[in-house]
């Protein structure tokens, strides 16, 4: 029984020496934007297609990751059990804003404490929700925290719109609205001469021809999604649409 036991201690310090190199790793990936030419428009997008993760351990490492980075002798802890994984990433959005050394001061209070000592030192006050969704089988409801100022526009455009219909009826609307504008996808050719100018029609066009996704290859991103001239203007690359494709922001950033 002792042999298996000091087997299982040997095998728990290889397992842990792995998690830092696997950070080191996808700190490399990070550094170089690597997972980009792979399709991956993140991060966090390469944790979880790329690696397999689920969520909430992508948000560990990547946690993890960003504070190692600025605070490198966290690896040597990790490596010692004196902080994991889990620790670091509970500690990550109370100490993304603090100072470097107010950061190092905090983790080293963390040193050796369970997840929920964690929590419990890291707790604070309780802020009111901002927007909370709950979705049932018939219906979604949304709970949403306004200003003083947004509730009074809210209020104002009731009662001037009160023949219209109810605040449902309204926002409603104006979300049709809002959708409507892409849906004229049919473009029509431009007289104009800017190569930057490309018009709500023709961007519709373009983003009904890729799926309304990022057109990388490989990559899924549907949010933050940009026109991109493929030939540059600085390269004399026009506005015609056999010169434009949808990106995502990062991949359109990492293009240049």
């Amino acid at each position: 029984m002792l042999k298996i036991h000091n087997e299982i201690l040997e095998l728990r310090k290889k397992e842990k020496q792995i998690s830092t190199e696997i950070l080191g790793k996808l700190q490399l990936m990070e550094n170089k934007r690597s997972y980009l030419p792979m399709g991956y428009s993140s991060l966090f997008d390469y944790l979880i297609r790329g690696l397999g993760y689920s969520s909430s351990s992508a948000y560990e490492r990547q946690s993890c990751l960003r504070l190692t980075k600025e605070l490198p002798e966290l690896k040597k802890k990790i490596d010692q059990g004196k902080i994991s994984y889990t620790t670091l990433s509970a500690a990550f959005k109370t100490l993304k804003k603090k100072p470097t050394a107010e950061k190092r001061n905090i983790l080293k209070g963390l040193e050796n404490k369970s997840t929920r000592e964690v929590k419990r030192l890291l707790a604070e006050p309780a802020k009111p929700i901002q927007v909370k969704k709950t979705t049932y089988k018939e219906s979604v409801v949304l709970r949403l925290e306004l200003s003083h100022e947004v509730n009074e526009k809210i209020e104002r455009l009731k009662a001037l719109k009160s023949h219209q219909g109810n605040i449902e009826e309204l926002l409603e609307k104006m979300i049709d609205r809002e959708l409507r504008k892409y849906e004229s996808t049919n473009y029509v050719k431009t007289k104009s001469k800017n190569p930057r100018f490309v018009s709500r029609r023709l961007e519709n066009n373009l983003l009904k021809n890729a799926g309304y996704k990022c057109q990388y290859p490989g990559c899924e991103a549907t949010h933050f999604l940009q026109v991109d001239h493929i030939v540059p203007i600085r390269r004399g690359g026009t506005a015609k649409p056999d010169n434009l494709q949808i990106l995502c922001s990062a991949h359109n950033l990492r293009k240049g």
